[in-house]
């Protein structure tokens, strides 16, 4: 396989290249193109893709190749355990049968309830990759199909996308600059009757307590929390994360008895703390 890419010259210095950090030389185009080939070449999505080639310097054949090694390690100590599994299951037929009643797929009711907890890095990203970046989480939602979404550390670039792309949902965000944390809810399942925000009074990074209070399938109601915690090693940073905590734990056990309380985010939590 021959995979050639464009690339910018380097501009950094000496000094810069013994950064640990690696700043992609692409273009974002190219970057996302780069990501898109190798999800269609190896049937994967976007968000594997942005990791494989940074681990192999945005170099599309080296990255395809490593990904193709690890599969292939991968399915041979799947095929070893397939192979023992199937003589398990030839000894086991020997002694019962079992048989299974098919049910149209229309018929089959939900019984999962699935939620999902991602601080996806948005301050984090270089300014060409954090496109890729959010469709590679774009594309793990709509894989994982969660009933609901916190996301923490997302950017206004990063809320577009998401809010463009991922329509099944209703989104909610803590703040509209800066960084902030966001609540998705799936549309065909909850009725949200209100948001609140709730902005914590000793934070010197802006953060808060979101809070969706909603209606599951018409008959549950749930509140639904996500937050992000200061963060930081000094003494103060670490008083002001417990009080956060604190506050949490306050609206948890303060809703109503009838509802349920979900909560969960980045905490930030030592364990000291």
């Amino acid at each position: 396989m021959s995979i050639v890419l464009k690339r910018h010259p380097s501009t950094s210095s000496s000094e810069d290249d013994n950064n640990d950090e690696v700043d992609c030389p692409l273009s974002s185009a190219e970057a996302l193109a780069a990501c898109k080939q190798f999800a269609t070449v190896t049937n994967t999505d976007t968000g594997l893709a942005m990791m494989m080639l940074q681990n192999n310097g945005w170099n599309l054949e080296c990255a395809i190749n490593a990904y193709q090694d690890l599969t292939n390690d991968k399915s041979k100590s799947k095929n070893h355990n397939q192979t023992s599994e199937s003589n398990l299951k030839r000894m086991k037929s020997k002694e019962f049968t079992t048989i299974t009643e098919s049910k149209d797929d229309q018929t089959k009711v939900k019984t999962r309830f699935k939620i999902l907890s991602w601080n996806i890095d948005g301050l984090d990203e270089q300014e060409n990759t954090i496109e890729i970046r959010t469709r590679g989480v774009i594309d793990v939602i709509k894989r994982e199909e969660p009933d609901v979404i916190f996301l923490q550390e997302v950017i206004p670039i990063a809320f577009d996308l998401i809010r463009n792309l991922l329509s099944e949902y209703d989104s909610y965000a803590g703040n509209t600059q800066g960084y902030f944390v966001v609540i998705l809810t799936r549309r065909e399942l909850f009725k949200v009757q209100n948001i609140e925000i709730i902005k914590y009074p000793g934070t010197n990074m802006e953060r808060n307590l979101l809070i969706a209070h909603t209606i599951y399938k018409n008959s549950i109601e749930i509140d639904l929390m996500t937050s992000h915690h200061e963060s930081g090693t000094e003494e103060i940073a670490s008083n002001e994360r417990i009080e956060q905590l604190k506050l949490c734990f306050k609206y948890m056990l303060n809703s109503p008895s009838h509802r349920i309380v979900l909560f969960g985010g980045d905490l930030n939590i030592r364990e000291k703390e």
